[in-house]
């Protein structure tokens, strides 16, 4: 049977969640048109020997790929270049899907064309309980012009677990992710979706996405080891964009690259001048020139005041001008930022189990 969907699911040291997840895609009306690539990233632990035991009972669903360790980017571009399904879709270890709502998925799935298909996914915690429904709600009908809906908030504001793609628009591209690095799961929804015309929307949910997990991408202990990694990421993001901009400018999917990568680049100045030492000093310089090399649309896109300013005042632009100044008055200046944006969220009551953006 042609195979509809390949899961691609990088897998670094995840025995402790691998079986969960691969026992979620155990459909019952569908699973000879699935193919699950289990991608082992050179893994310590028994993640090799889990993925093989689903390999050796299901061998025309499961398949394992074993390689060195070439963190997350280097799993997708591997389970890219050896999918044989129409679609891809990645899915983290720790991760799960809904089994029911899969199999419905893979079933609209087989009726399609389009380029893109979102759907709504769950936020659980470590003990699997629904926390929060992301849901996609793009207006009546079941397919969508790209030009139509890539402006609008929601698809904007979009996270890798709703998507899926027809794999032949990532391959005709050249669709590549930066290896050695975390945070790649930005660069999934970025150059892709200049090659998306028609997008459906699948109704339900299908992703669970596990937050509370110690280690994660997400924990800030591990955010701020690293930031370099995540700079890297952008910086590959404002390569992509040079290559691609004079095919998208004045088109509605510009604006939706624009809110891709805008936070993301803003994330570092902001984390950089919040955490200012000598090293951090000189790791935004590099970075800051680099930016400006490589695309200097979006080196002064970022520092307009439209997109990083606060309460009037231009901080990136300020410090651009300031690079020289004492390490102490740019630590006072950010402690100012710091508390003034507390305060501010003190007024707001707060979702105590608000998604974290691709960003955090």
């Amino acid at each position: 049977m042609d195979k509809i969907l390949t899961l691609v699911i990088p897998s670094y040291n995840m025995e402790e969640y691998l079986p969960y997840c691969l026992d979620s895609l155990l459909v019952k009306e569908n699973l000879g048109c699935l193919e699950v690539l289990v991608v082992n990233d050179g893994s310590r632990d028994r993640t090799s020997e889990i993925a093989h035991g689903y390999e050796k009972s299901c061998p025309d669903v499961f398949r394992v790929i074993d390689k060195e360790n070439g963190n997350y980017g280097s799993c997708v571009n591997r389970g890219l270049q050896e999918a044989r399904g129409k679609y891809i879709k990645i899915l983290d270890a720790d991760d799960s899907f809904d089994t029911v709502n899969f199999d419905r998925f893979i079933s609209f799935l087989i009726k399609q064309e389009a380029d893109l298909i979102l759907s709504d996914f769950a936020v659980v915690d470590t003990a699997r309980t629904t926390r929060k429904i992301i849901r996609y709600n793009l207006g009546d009908g079941e397919i969508f012009n790209m030009n139509d809906v890539c402006t609008e908030s929601t698809f904007k504001n979009m996270h890798m677990h709703a998507v899926t793609y027809r794999k032949e628009i990532l391959l005709s591209i050249g669709y590549r992710q930066t290896e050695k690095i975390a945070y790649t799961d930005q660069q999934w929804i970025f150059l892709p979706m200049t090659g998306v015309k028609a997008v459906a929307r699948f109704r339900e949910t299908i992703y669970k996405y596990q937050i509370g997990r110690s280690g994660q991408t997400v924990d800030p202990a591990v955010k701020a080891k690293s930031m370099a990694q995540t700079a890297r990421c952008a910086l590959d993001m404002a390569v992509q964009y040079e290559s691609i901009k004079d095919h998208v400018v004045g088109k509605p999917v510009q604006e939706y690259l624009y809110a891709r990568i805008t936070p993301l680049l803003k994330e570092i100045y902001v984390f950089s001048l919040t955490h200012y030492g000598a090293d951090t000093k000189d790791h935004l310089i590099k970075f800051d020139n680099e930016l400006n090399n490589i695309s200097n649309t979006l080196y002064n896109h970022i520092g307009c005041k439209e997109t990083s300013s606060f309460l009037g005042f231009e901080y990136i632009n300020y410090w651009r001008g300031h690079k020289t100044v004492n390490i102490p008055l740019i630590r006072i200046l950010s402690k100012i930022y710091i508390t003034i944006l507390k305060l501010k969220k003190l007024r707001i009551k707060p979702d105590p189990m608000e998604v974290p953006s691709s960003f955090d």
